[in-house]
C-alpha cells in the first residue's frame, strides 16, 4: 500500500475522528493479539488487515498473518503511509476491520444460552479502560454473555478490545 487515500484502506482513515461512531457496521481493532482472536475465534468476521513493513517483515507476524482467514486482504504499508492512513503514528503496526453485524437483544442472547451460566451484567461502564477489562475478566471466568445499560460505552471501540485482549471478540453481550 503506497497512496493513503487508496480506496481499499479507506475504513482505516482518520481514527481518532471516526473510531467512536463506526465505519459502516464496520470496527476496527489494533494489535497482535487481537488480532490473533480475530483470526482464530472471534463472533465477528474480519474484513481486512493493514500492516507496517516492519511488523511484516518480522517472524512472528508470518504466522500470525498464516491465521488470517483465506479471502481475507492483508495489506501492507510503510510506517509513513500507515501514519497518515491513520492519522497518528500507530506504535503497534497491527490494524483490522471486522463486520459488527446485527445488535443482539438480550432476551434473544439469554435465550440461546442453555443449561447453568455465568452472565455479567453491568451498569454505567463509560471508561473504555475498565469495559475492556469487563470482558477480559468475563472471557477468562467463561461467562457465557455480558449484559449492559444503554449509558454503557461500546465493547468494540479500538480501546476496549485491545484492554480485552480479545475478550470482547469472544464473549457475547447485549
Amino acid at each position: 500500500m503506497e497512496d493513503p487515500a487508496d480506496p481499499r484502506v479507506r475504513g482505516y482513515v482518520d481514527v481518532r475522528e471516526r473510531d467512536l461512531s463506526g465505519r459502516d457496521n464496520l470496527f476496527l481493532l489494533e494489535g497482535e493479539n487481537v488480532l490473533r482472536v480475530l483470526a482464530a475465534r472471534s463472533l465477528y468476521r474480519p474484513v481486512s488487515v493493514l500492516v507496517s513493513e516492519a511488523r511484516a517483515r518480522a517472524p512472528q507476524t508470518d504466522a500470525l498473518l498464516g491465521r488470517v482467514p483465506a479471502g481475507v486482504p492483508v495489506y501492507v504499508a510503510a510506517q509513513p503511509v500507515l501514519d497518515r492512513i491513520v492519522g497518528f503514528h500507530i506504535h503497534r503496526g497491527v490494524l483490522s476491520l471486522a463486520e459488527r453485524g446485527p445488535a443482539r437483544a438480550a432476551d434473544d442472547l439469554l435465550g440461546a444460552i442453555e443449561g447453568p451460566a455465568t452472565i455479567v451484567a453491568a451498569v454505567g461502564i463509560t471508561n473504555h479502560d475498565n469495559m475492556g477489562g469487563l470482558f477480559r475478566n468475563a472471557a477468562a471466568f467463561g461467562a457465557r454473555a455480558v449484559l449492559l445499560d444503554a449509558e454503557s460505552c461500546d465493547p468494540l471501540y479500538r480501546k476496549a478490545v485491545r484492554v480485552s485482549v480479545g475478550g470482547a471478540l469472544v464473549v457475547p453481550f447485549a
